[in-house]
């Protein structure tokens, strides 16, 4: 009983995957709507009819569609969408020394965020909102993914010698030679083997330019790390002498349209996903510059 009743569930379970499939669906409309608009529905709705039982019963509940259905179902999980979750996720990614690095350069922003506090409490002003603190909060937001970045770079090319790949891609081209000249003394047509080959030097070739890529991005990010690295050091240098707290937002808008302008230089390569909308969590502002990102 408990067998028939399992088997029922797998064929209703199968039956709803097959059914639902966006493609499906869009061919069973397009069919629909092609037998309205000939004027004889009547006559076109026996043949949907009978292709839609040949399309569940036959292809449908083939294994090897069933398979492909179930694997474009397996997708991978998203970004968490809690800045302070996704925060944790990057933080968790990183060296050692680039962790010490991030939090080196988020100390000396709590240090000037605090002065500023303490001066505005002084004088009676908002101060800490003329700071910009969002702004900061962007900023060390930016670092930090430029630094998961190129870990992720360097990871991939230590793992991955292109002397290796470059080794595989003359050997694969000595054997399609090989095998060309073999049919060619034959008199025969190309064989499966040099398709084969031939197909295997294309995926070879399509790795060694995406190592070349990878070489690039991480020389990239790494230029990228040192110049916004610098920009916010200064302007705690600068923010920690000017007694100007109007000045100093005037400092932190023109490093923010820096950044602006990097994103539209990157928004079209591999580091599109650092320069997105992704919300900042509060690494400074909206709380004590202390606890903010231990909360």
């Amino acid at each position: 009983m408990s067998n028939s009743t399992g088997t029922s569930e797998g064929l209703g379970v199968a039956l709803k995957r097959s059914f639902t499939w966006h493609w499906h669906l869009l061919g069973l409309g397009a069919g629909v709507a092609v037998a309205v608009l000939s004027g004889a529905p009547l006559l076109w709705f026996p043949f949907l009819a009978a292709a839609e039982l040949g399309y569940l019963g036959f292809l449908g509940m083939n294994p090897r569609f069933q398979n492909v259905l179930k694997g474009q179902a397996k997708l991978p999980p998203p970004l968490p969408v809690d800045p302070k979750q996704r925060f944790q996720q990057l933080m968790g990614f990183l060296s050692k020394s680039d962790a010490e690095r991030f939090e080196t350069l988020r100390r000396r922003c709590a240090e000037l965020v605090d002065l500023r506090r303490s001066m505005a409490i002084k004088e009676g002003s908002p101060g800490v909102d003329d700071l910009r603190g969002e702004s900061l909060d962007r900023m060390l937001w930016l670092f930090l993914k430029l630094l998961h970045q190129r870990s992720g770079l360097e990871r991939f090319l230590g793992a991955t010698r292109r002397e290796d790949i470059e080794a595989e891609l003359h050997s694969a081209e000595a054997q399609l030679a090989t095998a060309q000249a073999r049919d060619k003394a034959a008199g025969l047509p190309e064989s499966r083997l040099v398709t084969s080959i031939r197909e295997r030097i294309t995926t070879i070739r399509e790795r060694v330019e995406n190592h070349q890529q990878a070489s690039e991005g991480l020389e990239l990010a790494a230029a990228e790390i040192d110049k916004t690295e610098q920009q916010i050091t200064h302007l705690c240098e600068v923010g920690m002498t000017m007694s100007d707290t109007a000045g100093l937002s005037t400092q932190i808008d023109s490093i923010s349209q820096s950044l602006q302008s990097s994103e539209k230089i990157f928004s079209e390569t591999s580091f599109s996903q650092i320069y997105d909308d992704e919300p900042a969590p509060q690494l400074l502002s909206g709380t004590s510059s202390r606890t903010a990102i231990r909360q």
